[in-house]
């Protein structure tokens, strides 16, 4: 099972943003970081210079079934 977070990004792409700024992260059983999303559910380099602090978990989804994934990020307002 794999976790889905909401994040606020402090640092996006090395960059203060002017705005608040929310994305997803995408944790492992171990609680390793698997991937990260922008506000918009797509995927972004995990090493692109962010920054983020866990505002929130959405809940956890079958990593091998992506449909539960998708509603979680539905839930939140994304789609």
């Amino acid at each position: 099972m794999h976790r889905l977070d909401k994040v606020k990004f402090t640092l996006f792409y090395g960059k203060m943003p002017e705005t608040a700024c929310y994305g997803y992260m995408e944790s492992d059983r171990e609680g390793g970081m698997v991937a990260l999303y922008n506000q918009y559910g797509e995927e972004i380099d995990l090493y692109g210079g962010h920054e983020f602090v866990r505002v929130r978990s959405l809940g956890k989804f079958d990593d091998e079934d992506r449909d539960n994934f998708y509603s979680l990020l539905e839930s939140d307002g994304v789609g």
